[in-house]
């Protein structure tokens, strides 16, 4: 009997954890505030979004918020879908999302670090020879010169020691950044 009632412990103990840890991870999924990840939108995984899938997330988070009793900042400046689709195809790549938000997040004169996002490169000042991606080379000499320019300024670069390393900024480690690797390390730096 003392047997049993150890299993049955056990059990509802393990039980228990797994509901915790099942509820964080799904409270990761979609973030209550901030940028919300291509992945989370992708619900069919087919590396598009859809309208459908779109409003449907955003609707999503609205909803949430709501019901937490958190505060909806700038929900009348959200940007259409239309905004994110550049290339006007009716679906958006990862790509379109990110440039997208990042405009978005430099628009909102409501969001903090506003000064900071103002200053940041983008991917066209680093990419020196224009050939689509940047290399070790070009992202040492950009940030050398970035440097040196603030300190001709007479300006500090606030987190100048915090910058990330290219092998992870470089996801894929084929030796490059690529655009979609940048503006993720952007969104990532805001």
């Amino acid at each position: 009997m003392k047997n049993l009632f150890k299993i049955m412990t056990t059990g509802f103990l393990v039980a228990g954890s797994l509901s915790v840890i099942t509820s964080a991870l799904i409270a990761q999924e979609l973030p209550a505030q901030g940028p919300i990840p291509f992945s989370v939108y992708d619900k069919n995984n087919d590396g598009f979004l859809s309208t459908k899938e779109f409003y449907d997330v955003r609707e999503k988070r609205m909803k949430e918020k709501v019901a937490a009793g958190m505060p909806i900042k700038n929900a009348e400046n959200t940007p259409e879908f239309s905004f994110f689709d550049a290339n006007g195809d009716g679906k958006l790549s990862q790509t379109e999302l990110n440039r997208g938000q990042n405009t978005q997040m430099m628009n909102n004169k409501g969001n903090k670090g506003m000064s900071q996002q103002a200053n940041m490169p983008m991917f066209e000042n680093f990419d020196a020879n224009g050939d689509g991606v940047i290399t070790p080379e070009e992202l040492d000499k950009v940030r050398a010169q970035r440097m040196e320019e603030k300190a001709n300024e007479g300006k500090m670069m606030k987190n100048a020691g915090n910058q990330p390393a290219f092998s992870d900024m470089d996801t894929n480690n084929d030796g490059a950044i690529n655009k979609d690797e940048f503006l993720l390390n952007q969104k990532k730096m805001k």
